[in-house]
């Protein structure tokens, strides 16, 4: 079985990786080649621009830039290092450590495939027009992994966020993306008063501050990770052995999450979060969210309570049994076994 996709999350698509490559043992392939973009099958969003076109798609990234003009830092470079073979393009990814099967639309439009998914709303008229131009015996998937909800135009979806209401002749499967548990694994932690946030251009970067003031002085540690922040990571393990260093996730995160790499590799590692719990209300993150057990939800408290209870958290024992609670919470919500039983079925009654 061949299975093709867009590409417009490392993460997401490494889980479509592990679910097709992995579990099935099928063949995934995503978009490679500025043509794609050029004669109009490939749009990430309305009025893309032509430097995230080029990230996405181009196969020579030495001199790309991003958006605002700067040159692709690694992480970014999604095409720069890869091989060809029977005019497929084997692709390292810089995230995941793996393989890509990269194929231009020429080359598309002389393979059969028999799965075509979409992961981004404007792209469901864009799939359902490669299918009816050159993949006739396709089916279409529409990924949801934001919080779009059900969106028209496709009749299978394949759902990692909080369960909405879809039609009744839509065929529907809510689960979890998965990512490696032999990656970012539980390791009991060695430092209680490391705080660490991965979030891109944190927007609540003023309470952030006010929070390193009020406790830096007692011996804690804050550092951010990501795209405009102090530091950024890119090998996923990289990422793992941070999150195993700290002793608590930095969460505060007005937009939520639709599904949540961040939150839910942190508790798989077994470190709880600080959190304005309220912005994960209706998110499948809010799930793992129980305050003074597995989170503190500071939305609860003014900075000098959860200061306070913050230092009486960091306590050795008392952090311990706050990251097993988290690691526990995560087992309780997430079972990737059980889940691709549900997707077995979803499909075999693809529409």
């Amino acid at each position: 079985m061949k299975v093709f996709a867009d590409l417009h999350h490392t993460a997401l698509y490494y889980s479509l990786q592990l679910l097709f490559e992995k579990r099935l043992g099928w063949e995934l392939y995503r978009p490679a080649g500025i043509d794609w973009f050029e004669q109009g099958y490939w749009n990430l969003y309305p009025g893309v621009h032509k430097n995230t076109a080029d990230q996405y798609l181009t196969l020579n990234q030495c001199f790309k830039r991003d958006v605002h003009g700067f040159l692709l830092p690694k992480r970014m470079k999604l095409n720069d290092n890869y091989r060809i073979e029977d005019g497929i393009y084997y692709i390292f990814d810089p995230s995941s450590a793996k393989v890509h099967r990269g194929i231009t639309l020429e080359k598309f439009r002389n393979t059969k495939f028999d799965i075509l998914i979409s992961s981004v709303p404007s792209h469901i008229p864009i799939w359902n027009q490669l299918i009816a131009d050159y993949q006739p015996q396709a089916k279409h998937i529409f990924q949801v992994g934001n919080a779009w909800g059900h969106c028209p135009g496709v009749k299978n979806i394949l759902v990692s966020t909080e369960p909405f209401q879809v039609p009744g002749n839509v065929n529907a499967c809510f689960y979890h993306q998965e990512f490696d548990l032999n990656v970012f694994k539980y390791v009991p932690p060695t430092n209680s008063k490391k705080v660490y946030s991965y979030i891109h251009y944190m927007r609540e970067m003023e309470l952030h501050h006010v929070f390193r003031q009020q406790l830096e002085p007692s011996g804690w540690e804050f550092f951010t990770y990501g795209a405009g922040m102090e530091g950024d990571l890119c090998l996923q393990n990289n990422i793992a052995e941070k999150y195993n260093e700290m002793g608590w996730l930095w969460q505060v995160k007005p937009e939520g999450d639709g599904f949540g790499h961040g939150l839910f590799n942190s508790y798989a590692c077994g470190r709880p979060a600080i959190i304005k719990a309220n912005y994960y209300q209706g998110k499948l993150g809010g799930h793992l969210l129980q305050d003074q057990k597995t989170c503190l939800d500071i939305s609860r408290y003014s900075v000098h309570e959860a200061s306070n209870l913050l230092n009486i958290f960091a306590q050795p024992e008392h952090h311990l049994r706050m990251c097993e609670a988290a690691h526990n919470r995560f087992k309780e919500v997430v079972d990737f076994d059980k889940e691709f039983i549900k997707i077995k079925k979803f499909l075999e009654n693809l529409l």
